[in-house]
């Protein structure tokens, strides 16, 4: 597997709102549609991801139409050409090898071809050094203002120490994500799972049956940080950063906490980008309410089109990552106790002497579930 705290994730979630759109005669007029790139490169072992798809044009709609059959490669300052090949499970998601990366110090630039002849290049973003993770503190922290049986009020905080270098310049960004056991592997609500098509299929009459599917084996599910936590050492630089908050993960159950944290040095494009995001979420209460200028790209354009505008960011970044366990048991939450969700509906099992029956769902590979295990996983 995330991926990317990645952008792709932050890119999901303020996409799905609409722009303010104007009123013809009483009748509201859908929002225009962009081209939108979840694009990254790190130092870390490939494949890297380049995701083109065309947002939606609804006004409530976050179906986004992903963008096929188009060229797409990196290119560094040595002439050097990465093509990427396009993902046969994920339409419009394009890979490169697995033994390509990115090289601290190394430029690069995105350069985009569909197959109508539309061309798309990046700036040439350099790779910058990041710091190394000096020391990581985990607190359980309750938040008074919330009252019990609220999710918000109690949860785990992580702080961070580490040594910003000399250079001007740096930006840091925090992201973590976390892997946890699965046992279903598809809910379907109202109907049954289609083993041909691995969807959820409604019968002519609806019921009101939720069932729940296993999986056929190994599979774990994936939360990622959904904060903007970025940093600039425009103020603080060659300091010793101490104490930073860097994530809070939920109480929601008392099993150890798998989390794979990153600290990264990414580019002044991709701070500024972030920190104008923050800033309209600060500003408007959510991702959801932050227009869409704001999401324009500041690294990304159009050759062939100059006035086009593009929706989202090609981030190039070396990375430190630390995977650890966050210890939930009662004798660390201050006899607080967990918000925990319990499971709706039924497991389906096959009615006897049903022959062909299925009961096991397939755990496909994806941004939110992976049948891979997890770096450093503990049984």
């Amino acid at each position: 597997m995330k991926k990317k705290f990645p952008i792709y994730l932050i890119l999901l979630l303020i996409l799905v709102g609409s722009c303010i759109t104007p009123i013809t005669n009483f009748d509201q007029v859908a929002s225009q549609s962009f081209l939108s790139v979840e694009a990254s490169l790190t130092d870390q072992a490939g494949p890297h991801k380049v995701r083109l798809y065309m947002s939606s044009d609804k006004l409530t709609g976050s179906y986004f139409t992903p963008i096929t059959k188009a060229k797409v490669y990196f290119l560094d300052e040595k002439g050097v050409r990465e093509d990427l090949t396009e993902s046969s499970s994920s339409k419009g998601t394009y890979l490169t090898s697995l033994t390509y990366t990115g090289r601290i110090g190394g430029s690069y630039t995105l350069n985009i071809e569909t197959v109508d002849g539309k061309k798309y290049k990046s700036v040439a973003e350099t790779m910058k050094p990041v710091a190394e993770i000096e020391n990581l503190i985990t607190r359980f922290e309750i938040a008074d203002n919330y009252a019990k049986g609220d999710p918000r009020r109690a949860g785990f905080n992580i702080y961070l120490d580490f040594q910003d270098p000399a250079t001007s310049g740096d930006n840091y960004q925090w992201s973590w994500k976390h892997y946890q056991r699965a046992n279903i592997c598809e809910t379907c609500v109202g109907g049954t799972y289609n083993f041909f098509t691995n969807t959820c299929v409604q019968p002519r009459i609806p019921t009101d049956q939720t069932l729940n599917y296993k999986c056929d084996g190994d599979c774990w599910d994936i939360t990622f940080s959904t904060d903007l936590n970025i940093l600039s050492d425009a103020y603080l630089n060659g300091q010793r950063i101490t104490g930073k908050s860097v994530a809070r993960v939920p109480f929601d159950g008392i099993s150890p906490y798998y989390l794979q944290f990153e600290q990264r040095a990414i580019t002044a494009n991709s701070y500024n980008y972030y920190q104008s995001l923050k800033a309209q979420t600060q500003n408007n209460g959510t991702l959801f309410d932050v227009p869409a200028e704001t999401r324009f790209s500041f690294n990304i354009k159009s050759i062939t089109n100059p006035e086009e505008k593009i929706l989202g960011i090609f981030d190039v970044y070396s990375v430190r990552k630390k995977i650890f366990y966050i210890d939930r048991s009662a004798s660390n939450t201050q006899g607080e106790l967990p918000i925990t969700k319990s499971m709706q509906g039924d497991i389906f099992t096959c009615p006897i002497g049903l022959v062909g029956c299925k009961e096991l769902v397939q755990c496909f590979d994806g941004l939110y579930r992976t049948p891979f295990k997890p770096t450093g996983w503990k049984d």
